[in-house]
């Protein structure tokens, strides 16, 4: 995924509000760059945050009470009977 960073956003906000100056003209897209650099930037964020919930979820594991599951012979986790892989080391459950 391609990431902008508000740094550059801001350098460019302040090379069109320059060109703004000179030519007045160009309102229109310091607004619509400026809103799509506030877009972006938290679109990523909403992105790290489920990635992370997700990753942090699938480590932290506890089966129900009376639900089947394994025991990953290499840290001795968790883990869904339907894991091919420990979530917690990366081993391949065999």
């Amino acid at each position: 995924m391609y990431r902008i960073e508000l740094s550059g956003c801001i350098t460019a906000l302040v090379i069109l509000l320059l060109l703004f100056f000179l030519v007045k003209e160009l309102w229109w897209l310091i607004v619509g760059i400026a809103i799509i650099c506030i877009v972006v930037y938290y679109l990523n964020l909403i992105y790290q945050y489920i990635t992370n919930n997700k990753t942090e979820t699938d480590k932290t594991y506890t089966p129900k009470m009376g639900e089947v599951y394994k025991v990953c012979p290499y840290c001795n986790a968790k883990v869904r009977v339907t894991a091919t892989t420990c979530p917690v080391c990366n081993r391949a459950l065999n």
